[in-house]
């Protein structure tokens, strides 16, 4: 008899079989095999672990030999629902076939065969799966494949397959997952089992869709001393800083970062931090370092590492492909931008015949020597129970990892990220850099709230050592507080601002930005700006700028607003924390309502950005609209407010020893029992529950705290916003493939899709009939619900208030 694995629909509409199983399963291992990462740092061997990996593949698509699996994959015959299952069946093989030698491997082997279709669980929920009807649809697929067992052994080359062809002991099986999780705990299992499970699923994934498996591509040590010229290995400029032109104290910087490739014992180091001030080159030193280091590797462990680098804002992660596209010669390599724009169909091709599924799973399974991709792609793939996400979690294993503006990440979660970056190092022999301007304690927490506790002790690298004399040498600009100076009520401060303290500090040849925490105010102040100009007789172009507005409209307002600063228009950009991070704006001058000292100094990172003008120390005035408490919590205000009260002038000398205050204070008197709790969970192997959120379940693990306060809506801006919605409707409907509108549709469709606040939208409709979820602005309703410069039209009946 033939067995298949797949199969596909001819023109004539019969079904066929189109890949034999013997191959698949040949294909899956290969795929794994030259996958696998021979240099993993658990306490089994990786030849143990290479021969386990084996041995899961070898079984896991076992179910598909019945005649049951056959008949429904080739619509023949009588289909049963439940006997054509196949992937328990292989299970319960492994699994007896493993028991002999480790108890807790035989359970990992069940655990991932059951599951190598859907998310993970809990080992405490393994024995629920073999309840009673379990075990009738296994006696009746047993005696079907005993009819043909022989020709089953011979084609999977395996011998007294019927002995381990028989039912487990449910009660057994939750006596020992009960012993694993409850007093066997190790952080170590997570990893191993999410490394196993990736290596199968993706390997899996790519043979059934005719995916290549990639394979690295050597690089060069100095393409970014090529596009830059290579820095001076003399650092004795660190004794003397302040004759330095911008570009030698970014090489300077750049020389000493690139140093630390010469250590003996570099290879040894696994988690590095680079701190250095806005504007000084991270992004290029970041990846020089990691090239060099990437060389290191491969003369000692004979291989490629792949490169990961990681950032929290779509507009940053465009901005550091086209940085590394300039850099890296992408003829030669290959360079994957994973997040939500993403062009599947940018990807290069591996042949002619290669279809859209295709290049979509080599996005998915990050299939490159670049990646580079969102802190919610990194992070959720990290932290994981979901299928679709542990496809490429084994790419992590001696990968080169970096970090960027990882101030972003939530204050109440860096206990746990910090925690889980060292195990990732630990076991999987990932190098990790993170990069940020403010040096949040991420490590100094993960020690305090959990690695101290398990008896564990994190000492990461810094590559520019001499941080704080680069932080110290800078006068770009100084922070000035006004925090008393508005006293009026709530409704009339956006006018009193402008009236008294913009008008006052604020000279017409400057541009300037002002940044806000709320939407609602941000509108206010710019229609207050507006109407200032306009009776003062100023000609200043006003910008706006929040994610108030559609992603399309935001693109090209930031090129607008730079055309303007370079053409010395002096434009007041009026925006919320869209701008804090990576947007590559230089203003004269600014005002940032209270909030994290952190945000404060990102938002002074867009002034005298360049350096242009040498000791200008342009101000940032920091004012209190009321609003900090409402969007940060008490505790913030607090402490952003201590740190600034009765300052008149922070030089940017003092920001390194301002932030260091500031999250001295912050940490000492916050909570971090979501850190605690999420680790716990991680530990006990808690995948999955019934209230993941309440029990902390790795299920429920989000970077980016969701809200069901606010719903997408669809703006029909233009006419082609017709055209893109009738689109998305003939998606739905099966007329329109989701491959064409994922080509030619699905980035101009989610470019007009914004999230508002729920209490504004009651008359909205859904976009159609079966996409309840996303609201619609049609174009006829334009001018009542949307304005081209400040977006969702907002009423002033309630007091919500909706960040960035």
């Amino acid at each position: 008899m033939t067995y298949f694995s797949h199969s596909k629909k001819r023109d004539d509409g019969k079904v066929e079989g189109s890949k034999l199983l013997a191959d698949h399963i040949a294909g899956v291992s290969k795929n794994a095999q030259d996958q696998f990462y021979k240099n993993l740092l658990f306490s089994i061997s990786s030849k143990e672990l290479r021969e386990l990996l084996q041995q899961i593949v070898e079984f896991h698509d076992l179910g598909k030999y019945t005649s049951y699996f056959q008949n429904y994959l080739l619509q023949t015959g009588n289909i049963d629902s439940k006997l054509k299952q196949h992937a328990k069946f292989g299970g319960y093989a492994a699994y007896h076939r493993l028991n002999n030698d480790n108890g807790k491997i035989s359970l990992i082997a069940l655990l991932l065969i059951f599951r190598h279709h859907n998310n993970l669980i809990a080992p405490d929920d393994l024995a629920g799966l073999i309840e009673s009807d379990a075990e009738r649809v296994f006696v009746e697929q047993r005696k079907d494949v005993e009819k043909t067992i022989s020709d089953i052994e011979q084609e999977l080359e395996l011998s007294n397959l019927s002995e381990i062809l028989h039912f487990p002991e449910a009660r057994q099986i939750r006596k020992a997952c009960k012993i694993w999780v409850k007093k066997d705990q190790n952080i170590e299992d997570y990893f191993l089992i999410n490394y196993l499970f990736s290596l199968l699923i993706e390997a899996d994934k790519l043979d059934a869709s005719e995916t290549p498996l990639y394979s690295l591509t050597p690089t060069a040590s100095d393409w970014v001393d090529i596009r830059f010229s290579k820095p001076a290995k003399d650092l004795t400029g660190f004794g003397n800083l302040s004759g330095l032109s911008n570009n030698e104290l970014r090489n300077l910087c750049r020389a000493e970062v690139v140093s630390h490739i010469e250590a003996d014992d570099i290879l040894d180091q696994k988690i590095f931090t680079l701190t250095a001030p806005t504007g000084i080159g991270k992004t290029m030193t970041a990846l020089d370092f990691s090239l060099k280091l990437k060389s290191k590797i491969r003369e000692k462990e004979k291989r490629e590492a792949q490169i990961i680098y990681a950032l929290p804002f779509i507009n940053i992660i465009e901005q550091a492909l086209d940085e590394y596209e300039q850099t890296l010669p992408n003829y030669n390599l290959r360079i994957l931008g994973h997040y939500q724009f993403a062009d599947v169909f940018g990807i290069q091709s591996d042949s002619d015949e290669e279809n859209y599924h295709q290049k979509l799973m080599k996005l998915d399974t990050w299939q490159g020597d670049v990646v580079i991709t969102s802190f919610v792609q990194f992070f959720e793939t990290l932290i994981s129970n979901r299928n679709k996400l542990l496809k490429k979690f084994n790419h992590f294993a001696g990968s080169i990892i970096i970090l960027d503006e990882v101030q972003t990440l939530r204050l109440d979660q860096m206990p746990l990220l910090g925690a889980v970056l060292f195990y990732l190092a630990k076991f999987l022999n990932a190098r990790i850099i993170l990069m940020t301007a403010t040096k949040p304690k991420i490590f100094e927490l993960a020690e305090h709230e959990i690695l101290n506790s398990e008896d564990e002790q994190v000492q990461p690298l810094e590559l520019l050592t001499n941080h704080d004399k680069i932080f110290s040498l800078f006068e770009r600009t100084s922070i000035r507080p006004l925090l008393h100076l508005l006293q009026g009520e709530k409704d009339e401060k956006s006018v009193e601002f402008v009236r008294n303290l913009f008008s006052e500090n604020w000279i017409s040849d400057q541009s300037c930005l002002i940044v806000c925490n709320t939407v609602n105010r941000s509108i206010e102040v710019r229609n207050e700006i507006e109407k200032y100009l306009s009776d003062q007789h100023f000609e200043n172009p006003v910008f706006y700028l929040s994610t108030n507005i559609i992603p399309a409209d935001r693109l090209e307002r930031i090129q607008q607003i730079k055309n303007s600063i370079k053409n010395d228009e002096a434009p007041i950009l009026v925006a919320t924390q869209v701008v804090e991070a990576g947007v590559d704006l230089d203003f004269n001058m600014g005002f940032r309502d209270l909030g994290p000292i952190d945000s404060i100094i990102q938002v002074a990172g867009r002034i005298n950005r360049s350096n242009k003008r040498k000791q200008a120390n342009e101000p940032l005035y920091i004012v209190n609209f009321g609003e900090c408490q409402k969007i940060y919590g008490q505790l913030t205000y607090q402490q952003a407010s201590k740190a600034l009260e009765g300052k008149e002038n922070i030089p940017e000398s003092d920001y390194l020893q301002l932030i260091n205050r500031y999250f001295d204070y912050i940490s000492e008197r916050s909570s971090f029992r979501t850190s605690r709790e999420y680790f716990k969970s991680i530990k006990r192997l808690n995948y999955d529950s019934k209230d993941p959120k309440k029990d902390f379940a790795i299920s429920s693990f989000r970077i980016i705290e969701e809200s069901d306060r606010y719903r997408p809506v669809y703006i029909e801006i233009d006419d082609y916003s017709v055209v893109l919605r009738e689109k998305f409707l003939q998606k739905i409907m099966g007329d329109l493939s989701k491959e064409q509108f994922d080509k030619k549709f699905k980035m101009n469709f989610q470019q007009r899709i914004i999230s508002v606040p729920k209490y504004l939208i009651d008359d909205l409709e859904p976009i159609n009939e079966y996409e309840e979820n996303i609201l619609v602005v049609p174009k006829n309703l334009l001018e009542i619900y949307y304005n081209k410069e400040t977006g969702f039209i907002r009423t002033q009946h309630s007091d919500s208030l909706m960040m960035f």
